[in-house]
């Protein structure tokens, strides 16, 4: 046996031992550990299918069974991604239209039922005489509309959930990463079948991209992971070890310190007012670096440097707003005396931290 093929057999069963520990992982929502701990089961049987291919094994009578039985995953694994981050941004379970997710590994299955409807000896006679595809049925064109499916549904996920006004600085982070691994995943799948379709690369090398896969999928594992943590409050620098502030001397006593300045310099100083305040604007008024002021902002408040200072913005807009009669500001100008450089950006700020445009929120606040 190869030493690649045993470093493979080594990831197969570390992907079955973790999706054992999301199984029985009681921290965080149970229903989201269970669909990584399918989705990594899943991912494990994938490669155990290219170990056993590589080995030739798959073509005995003992595996035969699994061949092709991989081809439906590639489009099961975008949809679980999509359930578990819509789960844990919305506390949705599984839903009626989530059928619809299953419909093209349901298509592919079908497809490929002719030959999987054989016995293993009948198998292994149609494998031997390379006949697979006169009973099993792909056509070339097939694998590039899964390939669009996978990024369709990674773009889908983020996009669908990426805006949401509720998420924090660290849930953010959170999302990009998260998501991000499963495109790693799928572009680094899309680049082996072109690669080996335009004859760029043997297929026969294919164990070299599936490192790459092997990588993404231990990434979207380990978010999976820490998701509680960083959902409880646990700062990015706690949880992930990639993550790091430059060591200049900033302690959890002295940063709790400049939390309080921070506070103290908005509130007196008002520099949110300013239309084109930037971060190393706030570090000078703070006399940190601009690494640590970011830290202070993301750590202590949870929110982007531009969120931290809209709220302080949309705070002074709603008290105008309320007194718009007697001051006789529009909203126009009330977006630009708060700090705003144009209505669009007060609008979308405004909605963001009330969940209502500016009039709808005077209407609100006076029927109260």
């Amino acid at each position: 046996m190869s030493t690649v093929i045993i470093l493979f057999l080594f990831f197969v069963f570390l992907g079955v031992l973790l999706s054992i520990l999301f199984l029985v992982k009681k921290k965080g929502n149970r229903f989201a550990n269970h669909i990584l701990c399918l989705y990594t089961f899943l991912f494990a049987f994938e490669m155990l299918n290219n170990c056993l291919r590589w080995s030739g094994w798959l073509y005995t009578v003992e595996f035969i069974h699994i061949n092709l039985t991989h081809f439906p995953l590639w489009l099961i694994y975008g949809p679980l991604v999509f359930i578990y981050v819509r789960n844990i941004l919305k506390g949705t379970k599984l839903i009626f239209s989530d059928a619809f997710f299953f419909i093209p590994p349901a298509i592919i299955i079908w497809l490929l039922a002719p030959f999987y409807l054989n016995g293993a000896s009948d198998k292994l006679k149609i494998v031997s005489e390379r006949k697979t595809w006169e009973y099993a049925t792909f056509p070339p064109y097939a694998i590039w509309l899964v390939i669009a499916l996978m990024f369709f549904y990674a773009f889908y996920t983020y996009f669908k959930f990426g805006h949401n006004k509720r998420l924090g600085f660290r849930e953010n982070r959170w999302l990009q990463w998260f998501v991000g691994s499963y495109f790693g995943f799928t572009f680094a799948f899309a680049l082996y079948i072109f690669l080996v379709r335009f004859q760029l690369m043997d297929a026969s090398y294919d164990y070299l991209v599936d490192i790459a896969i092997v990588f993404f999928i231990g990434m979207l594992s380990f978010f999976g992971f820490v998701q509680p943590q960083l959902f409880e409050g646990k700062s990015l620098k706690e949880i992930l070890p990639f993550i790091k502030y430059k060591k200049t001397g900033l302690s959890p006593a002295l940063s709790l310190e400049m939390k309080g300045k921070l506070l103290d310099i908005m509130q007196r100083e008002k520099p949110y007012l300013n239309h084109e305040l930037r971060l190393d604007d706030v570090s000078r008024l703070m006399n940190l670096s601009r690494n640590h002021t970011s830290q202070i902002i993301n750590e202590h408040f949870n929110l982007s440097f531009f969120d931290f200072i809209n709220r302080y913005r949309i705070k002074e807009a709603k008290n105008l707003l309320m007194n718009n009669e007697k001051n006789g500001l529009t909203t126009t100008q009330i977006a630009y005396d708060v700090g705003f450089n144009n209505r669009a950006s007060f609008y979308k700020a405004f909605k963001k931290f009330t969940e209502y445009n500016p009039s709808d929120y005077i209407k609100r606040m006076k029927a109260s």
